[in-house]
C-alpha cells in the first residue's frame, strides 16, 4: 500500500507581535484491516503572520509560498485569520 499523506498546520506560538506555525508533512502507511502500520512527520517550512503580513519560511530549500500552502493545507487562511483576530460572520 502506498502511504496516505497530507500537510498539516502546527499550534502556533506567540513571539512579540507575530505568530510561528510549524507546517510538516504527515505520512500514514496503513494497513489492509485501516490500521496504522507506520508513520512519519516530516517539517516543511514555518508559516509567520505578523500584523501586516504574513510569509513562508521553507525548512527544505525548495522555494514555497502562502498562497501554495493554501492549496495544500485548506486549513491555513483559517489560521491567519485567527492570528489577526479576524472574525467571520454568517448571515444566513
Amino acid at each position: 500500500m502506498l502511504p496516505e499523506a497530507e500537510i498539516r498546520i502546527g499550534k502556533g506560538i506567540k513571539a512579540w507581535d507575530k505568530r510561528v506555525y510549524p507546517i510538516v508533512e504527515v505520512s500514514l502507511l496503513k494497513t489492509d484491516a485501516g490500521g496504522v502500520q507506520a508513520g512519519r512527520i516530516v517539517p516543511l517550512a514555518v508559516l509567520v503572520v505578523e500584523p501586516e503580513e504574513q510569509y513562508v519560511l521553507s525548512l527544505t530549500g525548495e522555494k514555497i509560498s502562502a498562497q501554495m500552502l493554501q492549496h495544500l493545507a485548506p486549513a491555513l487562511r483559517e489560521v491567519v485569520e485567527k492570528a489577526r483576530g479576524v472574525r467571520r460572520i454568517n448571515l444566513a
